[in-house]
């Protein structure tokens, strides 16, 4: 080739890359809150706030169902937990009054499942109570100002405090042990399962979609009679093949453990995480339990106060505060803000705050 003609060609790509949007232009680079006032309070106790809801939007209204909380006693006064039913919405708009209004009921009390938002309503899959653990699957949807509830194909078995997410055109779920996946263009044909996972059952991972593949974080295997609870820091993404994910970290690359964090797509190629339980506390606590350990005040227990964002370059440290130290909380997105649902300040506390998350890009 020319060496004239050649170097033309090399200024013509230089100019088209330079014009190129990257990946990392569309990661946040900071975070605000804005508090919410208002919370269903049609039910006796719910006014104290839940976690593990189901929540999501169904057109222009935030819709939040089930949860769980101890309404009575704490949970260090071995009070009892106590799992609601009713389903609420309020519409969103400029303003930062949430009006509650109960728009139907679940079809029985639940919490601990998993919410995906699809375009025309809400999938509830899964969760428990005090009685027992689920495999039934149904989509929210809203009419006439009150809820519509269709049943979907279940799970092939019973799943809790597990997570998922919608990638493209397929539901996926997963625990540790088992991936599903749930074709939208044949939902008749049932859950089919992967063969790419076979480890441990875990509790409380989160995920997201990154350019259609499913990638999941955190997650803490079981105290049995013969071993030791265990963490994952680390995640994993199920495309071609799985590739492991690195552990998010804090400003002084200490790593952060996500189990019990909350987490939405942002795009199709970015994941918020927020909060979660603190890994050293959380594994001592349930490794050697001690006497007291329910009593002590929120600082003691270190929940993760900060805001990740994940995209194909990977972690990014957006923010930090004390507003998202929580744990099974529920994010919801709408629009360009995502809204920071209830969840446990402690072990065994809720709230009923409610945040706006506004992002700078």
């Amino acid at each position: 080739m020319d060496q004239k003609l050649f170097i033309i060609n090399i200024y013509l790509i230089m100019s088209i890359l330079s014009n190129i949007t990257p990946a990392s232009a569309q990661v946040p680079r900071a975070v605000s809150f804005e508090k919410m006032e208002g919370f269903p309070v049609d039910e006796q106790g719910i006014e104290k706030g839940v976690s593990a809801c189901f929540a999501g939007v169904v057109g222009d209204w935030l819709v939040m169902a089930g949860g769980c909380n101890f309404p009575e006693r704490s949970a260090a006064d071995d009070g009892i937990k106590h799992y609601y039913k009713g389903i609420y919405a309020a519409r969103l708009n400029t303003s930062n009054v949430l009006e509650w209004h109960r728009i139907g009921s679940l079809p029985v009390a639940c919490a601990y499942g998993v919410s995906v938002q699809l375009p025309d309503g809400i999938l509830c899959i899964g969760g428990n109570n005090l009685e027992t653990s689920f495999k039934e699957v149904f989509k929210i949807g809203m009419g006439d100002g009150q809820a519509t509830i269709e049943q979907w194909p279940s799970l092939p078995c019973a799943m809790d405090n597990f997570t998922g997410a919608l990638c493209g055109r397929e539901v996926v779920v997963y625990d540790g042990s088992q991936l599903l996946n749930l074709n939208l263009d044949h939902i008749s044909e049932g859950w089919k399962s992967s063969d790419e996972v076979h480890g441990q059952k875990l509790g409380q991972p989160v995920s997201g979609c990154i350019d259609g593949d499913f990638c999941t974080w955190g997650g803490s295997t079981a105290r049995t009679a013969e071993r030791e609870a265990k963490l994952r820091l680390s995640g994993y993404r199920y495309g071609a093949k799985p590739i492991e994910l690195k552990t998010p970290v804090d400003e002084s690359g200490n790593p952060i453990f996500l189990g019990g964090a909350a987490a939405v797509n942002l795009s199709d190629s970015v994941v918020l995480a927020v909060g979660g339980v603190n890994k050293d506390i959380f594994l001592e606590a349930v490794n050697h339990p001690k006497p007291g350990y329910m009593t002590h005040p929120i600082a003691w227990y270190q929940f993760n106060p900060y805001v990740f964002v994940y995209d194909r370059e990977g972690w990014h440290l957006i923010g930090r505060s004390d507003i998202t130290a929580r744990a099974g909380a529920a994010l919801v997105r709408h629009n360009n803000d995502v809204y920071l649902v209830g969840g446990e300040l402690k072990p065994g506390i809720r709230t009923a705050d409610i945040y706006r998350m506004t992002f700078t890009y």
